[in-house]
């Protein structure tokens, strides 16, 4: 665990989806911007942060 004691309980009340998300999740978003699906993506800035800003 990257997070030291406690600040996971501290940060999930603040997170509208409850959680703390995984390295997964991240990877997921990250591929999909290296594949042919996300060719015609450009100049964006994705908030992976489970709607903690909107």
């Amino acid at each position: 665990d990257i997070l030291s004691p406690g600040t996971e309980e501290r940060l999930q009340p603040l997170i509208p989806m409850g959680r703390i998300g995984e390295p997964e999740e991240v990877a997921r978003v990250a591929y999909f911007l290296c594949s042919d699906a996300a060719s015609y993506v450009t100049g964006q800035e994705l908030a992976i942060n489970g709607g903690q800003t909107l």
